[in-house]
C-alpha cells in the first residue's frame, strides 16, 4: 500500500522523533543501570547537566555515511564508517572491532566469541534511523537495521532493531500503537520469539495498570542480571507504551521508574511516542530545556549539531530514499535531491565459515568462498589466494565459470606450515577475482588465532579442611568410613581452597610439570567452559598456564579476567593478584584488571581458579587503549599477540 505524506508533516515528525530520543536520553541517563523499581515524579525527571546522548552518536555517523555514499548501503560502509567516525571501542562494539580488525566481517562479526553481549542493547538503541529515511515502508527499515545489528550483535539484539526500525517507519503514516506495532512484528523471521514478548506484555498491562505491580510480573518473565540485555529493556519499552496511553511524560516517567537500561529504554519509547504525536504533542518546557541541541561526543560534522538542521539532513536522505529504494511512500511538496544510482552490478566475493573461523596449531580450517555474478552472462576466471607466509592455503588458485546471475563456490583448506612455530591471533587472507578481459574484485578475510593453553587439574580436597583441619577419618589413630566421624556431607561433595597449594606452585610458575599429565587445550575463543576440561563434575581447582607476547604495537595493557569463582594470578613467576568471592560470568571486570606490559618478550602466565559449582567459565581478554584521541574505532581488545603452542609437555588429550 503506498501512502502519500506531505514533506511539511514528514520534516515535523521526523524532528519530534529526534527531539523525543534526545529528551528520553537525557532523563532516563542519570538512572542507567538501577535494577529496581522508582517512585519519581514527572516533576524530578529532568537533570540538572544535560551531557551527550550515546543512543544518538551512532545514528548520526550512520546518516553521515548515506550522505557520503547513498541509499544503497552494505554492511561494509557501515563497518568502514564506524571505524572513521566511532571511538565507541568497548563491550559489545569493542567485540565488533576486533572481530572486524581480524578480518571476521559481518555477520559473524557481531556474533563470533561475544557470547556475554551477542543479544545486549546495543543495536536496538540504534534502531531509529531507519524507520525515519524510509517512512511507510517497515520492511526496507528493517532490512537495513538488520544489516546494522549484524554488525556487533545477533539473535533477538537485531530483532528488536528490526522491530523498533519497521515501527517507526509505520508510525509516518499511522498513529494507532497496536497497528504501529503489529507492523514492526511483521518483518521478523518465522519462529521469532517477540510476538508472543509483546503478547505477554500487553496481557499483564491489560490486567494490571498499576505499574509496579505489571512491572513486578515483567521482570519476573524477563528481568536478567545484566541491565543492558535486550529483551529485558524491550518489555520494559513495551510496559511504557501501553500504560502511558499516549501521554509523553507518563511514558517518560515509566521508563525512568522501571530501571534497567533507562536511557535506552527512554529514548526508544519517546522516539517512537513523539513520530505519532508529531512536535505539538511534545512537552514544550521540556524542549524548551533541550535548547535545540544535538550533543555528540563523536569525531563527525554533526558534533553539536542543531536538533532541526539534523531533522532537515535526515528528512532530504528520506526524499532520495522515496526516490531510489522506498516505492511505499509519496512525499508532496519535497525538496529536489540528488538521487544516486545504485551501484554497477559486477561479479563479488563472499566469505563463510563452515567452522569455527580459527587457525588452529595443526589442523585445518575451512573457508567457503562464493562468486556471485549479477549479471546476464557468464564469467569466467582465476580466483586467486594469498596468505600469510606461515599459512598454506589449498587451493591457492582455481579456475572458476560462474553462471548468469548465479554463483560458484570454492571451499579451501587452509593450514599452518609449522605446528610448533608461534600463532598469531590475527591472520588475514586476500580472495582476489581475476575476470578473463581483465575485470577485479578483491576481497580480505581473516582467522583469528587458536588460545594456546595448558591445564592442570583438577584438583580438590576430601573433606573441609577449613572446617577439619585433620583429616577426619584417615589420619595416625583411626581409618574409618567418613559417615561415622559426622562428615557425612564429605561422600556428597568436595572441597577447594584458594591458599591450598594442590602441586607444586612455586614451580609451575617457572615451567611446566609433565608428570601432572596437563591438558593441552587449543581454545578458539576467549571463554573455557567445563565441558573443555574433562567430565569430572564438582568443586575443583584448576590451573591454567598460556605463554603469548606481542608481534604488534607493543606498550601497557591490560589482562581482564571473567570468573565464577576465586582466582590467582601469576605473571613471569611473580604474583600479580588475588581475587575471592563466587560472581556470575562476566568476560571483564573493570575492578580486577591486571596491568602488564608487552615489550615482545614471552610473558608467562599462570592463573589458578576454583570451580565452586558444578558450572564453571573461566575468560580472558588482553585489553589495549584503544584510539587514546577517541577520533577511529580501534577495538579494546588487543589483536597483536601470538600464543607459543604448548607442545607435547603433558599427554592430555588437544579439544
Amino acid at each position: 500500500m503506498t501512502h502519500t505524506l506531505s514533506y511539511e508533516r514528514y520534516q515535523d515528525k521526523v524532528l519530534a522523533g529526534w527531539i523525543g530520543k534526545s529528551i528520553g536520553g537525557v532523563i532516563g541517563a542519570p538512572l542507567e543501570n538501577h535494577k529496581f523499581y522508582h517512585d519519581l515524579t514527572v516533576d524530578r525527571l529532568w537533570p540538572e547537566t544535560v551531557g551527550a546522548n550515546d543512543d544518538l552518536d551512532i545514528q548520526i555517523v550512520w546518516l553521515e555515511a548515506m550522505q557520503e555514499r547513498g541509499v544503497h548501503l552494505t554492511a561494509r560502509d557501515l563497518a568502514e564508517f564506524w571505524q572513521d567516525r566511532c571511538f565507541y571501542n568497548f563491550l559489545d562494539y569493542g567485540y565488533f572491532l576486533y572481530n572486524y580488525q581480524r578480518g571476521i566481517g559481518p555477520p559473524l562479526s557481531g556474533t563470533w566469541n561475544n557470547r556475554f553481549f551477542e543479544e545486549s542493547e546495543g543495536c536496538p538503541i540504534r534502531s531509529e534511523i531507519w524507520g525515519f529515511v524510509c517512512p511507510g515502508n517497515p520492511r526496507l527499515a528493517a532490512e537495513l537495521a538488520r544489516l546494522d545489528g549484524q554488525l556487533d550483535h545477533g539473535g533477538l539484539s537485531v530483532e528488536i532493531e528490526m522491530v523498533q526500525s519497521a515501527a517507526a517507519a509505520q508510525a509516518f503514516v499511522c498513529d494507532d500503537l497496536e497497528r504501529v506495532l503489529a507492523a514492526g512484528l511483521s518483518v521478523l523471521p518465522a519462529g521469532s520469539r517477540l510476538p508472543a514478548v509483546v503478547s505477554r506484555v500487553r496481557g499483564i498491562c491489560a490486567g494490571h495498570r498499576d505499574p509496579y505491580a505489571a512491572w513486578r510480573l515483567i521482570i519476573r518473565e524477563y528481568g536478567d542480571r545484566d541491565s543492558s540485555k535486550a529483551i529485558t529493556n524491550f518489555a520494559l519499552v513495551l510496559m511504557a507504551l501501553f500504560l502511558g496511553g499516549g501521554d509523553f511524560r507518563q511514558t517518560t516517567l515509566l521508563c525512568a521508574n522501571g530501571g534497567w537500561d533507562t536511557d535506552c529504554t527512554a529514548a526508544t519509547a519517546c522516539a517512537l511516542l513523539a513520530v505519532m504525536l508529531g512536535t505539538e504533542g511534545l512537552p514544550s518546557e521540556w524542549v524548551e530545556r533541550l535548547d535545540n541541541k544535538l550533543i555528540s561526543d563523536l569525531n563527525v560534522r554533526h558534533k553539536n549539531a542543531l536538533l532541526v538542521d539534523f531533522a532537515e539532513e535526515t528528512c532530504r536522505v528520506g526524499v532520495e530514499m522515496a526516490a531510489a529504494r522506498n516505492r511505499l511512500i509519496e512525499l508532496t511538496g519535497a525538496p529536489s535531491v540528488t538521487v544516486r544510482p545504485a551501484p554497477r552490478a559486477a561479479v563479488g566475493i563472499e566469505v563463510e565459515y563452515p567452522a569455527d573461523p580459527v587457525l588452529w596449531r595443526e589442523r585445518a580450517t575451512p573457508v567457503r568462498l562464493i562468486v556471485r555474478n549479477p549479471l546476464s552472462g557468464p564469467a569466467e576466471g582465476v580466483l586467486r589466494l594469498t596468505a600469510p607466509s606461515e599459512v598454506v592455503c589449498d587451493p591457492a588458485e582455481a579456475k572458476i565459470v560462474v553462471p548468469a546471475k548465479g554463483q560458484q563456490e570454492l571451499t579451501i583448506s587452509v593450514v599452518r606450515r609449522d605446528a610448533d612455530g608461534w600463532l598469531a591471533d590475527k591472520n588475514l587472507f586476500e580472495a582476489r577475482w581475476m575476470e578473463r578481459g581483465g575485470e577485479e574484485v578483491a576481497r580480505t578475510f581473516g582467522l583469528g588465532g587458536a588460545r594456546q593453553w595448558q591445564v592442570y587439574g583438577p584438583y580438590w580436597d576430601a573433606w573441609d579442611r577449613t572446617r577439619t583441619p585433620v583429616c577426619p577419618y584417615y589420619n595416625e589413630t583411626t581409618r574409618c568410613h567418613p559417615h561415622r566421624a559426622n562428615c557425612a556431607a564429605d561422600s556428597y561433595t568436595h572441597y577447594v581452597q584458594l591458599d591450598r597449594p594442590y602441586l607444586d606452585e612455586s614451580r609451575l610458575v617457572h615451567e611446566d610439570i609433565p608428570s601432572e599429565l596437563p591438558l593441552c587445550l587449543e581454545a578458539a575463543e576467549d571463554r573455557i567452559t567445563a565441558s573443555q576440561l574433562g567430565g569430572f563434575v564438582g568443586p575443583a581447582v584448576y590451573y591454567f598456564v598460556r605463554t603469548f607476547r606481542a608481534c604488534g604495537p607493543l606498550g601497557d595493557f591490560s589482562l581482564a579476567f571473567g570468573r565464577v569463582g576465586p582466582l590467582r594470578v601469576w605473571i613471569d613467576g611473580e604474583e600479580a593478584a588475588a581475587h575471592e568471592g563466587f560472581r556470575p560470568w562476566c568476560p571483564v571486570e573493570f575492578a580486577e584488571m591486571i596491568g602488564v606490559k608487552l615489550d615482545g618478550h614471552p610473558r608467562r602466565l599462570v592463573v589458578k581458579a576454583l570451580r565452586l559449582t558444578d558450572a564453571f567459565t573461566f575468560s580472558l581478554m588482553v585489553l589495549g587503549t584503544g584510539d587514546p584521541e577517541r577520533k577511529r574505532g580501534i577495538s579494546w581488545m588487543h589483536d597483536g599477540l601470538e600464543d607459543r603452542p604448548v607442545g607435547e609437555a603433558g599427554r592430555g588429550e588437544a579439544v
